[in-house]
C-alpha cells in the first residue's frame, strides 16, 4: 500500500506491505549495499534496492526511515521538507 501526505513543512511518502517483516537486528544495516541478512529465508537480491532508494530521495535532500514487524511486515517513510520559500510566495500571491 502507498499513500502520501502533506504538512507545511513536509511532504510524506509512505510505502507499507504484509510481508515477512524485518528482523530488529537487520533493521539498522538494510540500508548498506550488499548487506544480506543471515535471518531472512529470501534469496533474490543482492542488497542493492534499499541503498539506491536511499541515496536518490537524499539526493532530494529528503529522507526514509522504517519500522517492521516480523510476520508482520514493513513500513517505509521517505519525508521530503517543502520549499518553504514558494509557500510563502503562493500565499502571498493568493492574498
Amino acid at each position: 500500500m502507498t499513500s502520501w501526505e502533506r504538512t507545511p513543512l513536509l511532504t510524506n511518502i509512505v510505502v507499507e506491505d504484509n510481508g515477512t517483516g524485518i528482523h530488529q537486528k537487520d533493521i539498522h544495516n538494510i540500508f548498506k549495499r550488499f548487506y544480506r541478512s543471515h535471518i531472512s529465508q529470501d534469496t533474490h537480491g543482492i542488497g542493492l534496492g534499499l541503498p539506491l532508494a536511499k541515496s536518490i530521495v537524499e539526493a532530494h535532500q529528503g529522507t526514509i526511515s522504517v519500522t517492521s514487524r516480523v510476520g508482520q511486515g514493513s513500513r517505509f517513510v521517505l519525508s521530503f521538507f517543502q520549499n518553504i520559500l514558494f509557500l510563502i510566495k503562493s500565499k502571498l500571491v493568493k492574498n
